[in-house]
């Protein structure tokens, strides 16, 4: 898998990154989702310190996993095709 050097840019600075390729638009992402929070933040509340930005952005992001993790497992359904196909079919000949 070749390796690609990009740079990403968060807050006010620059970071040259070698990732694979695979990873590149994920980072980017990643990127551009910081920046759009940051942008959020600065114009909710008028900050204008990107220390204190890019702080806030980390919180809000962490406690958004902390969130996620914390729920249950979301209920798995099991395949029921088979069976749904069967009272259907009992269906259609009572109805006919």
């Amino acid at each position: 898998m070749s390796k690609k050097n990009v740079k990403i840019k968060i807050g006010d600075r620059v970071y040259p990154l070698t990732v694979s390729e695979s990873e590149e638009a994920g980072v980017e992402l990643s990127a551009n989702t910081i920046a759009e929070n940051i942008t959020k933040l600065k114009n909710q509340y008028k900050i204008t310190d990107s220390q204190d930005l890019l702080a806030m952005t980390c919180l809000e992001f962490a406690n958004k996993i902390q969130t996620a993790q914390a729920q249950p497992e979301p209920v798995r359904v099991k395949d029921n095709s088979a069976k749904l196909d069967e009272l259907l079919f009992l269906l259609n000949q009572a109805l006919s």
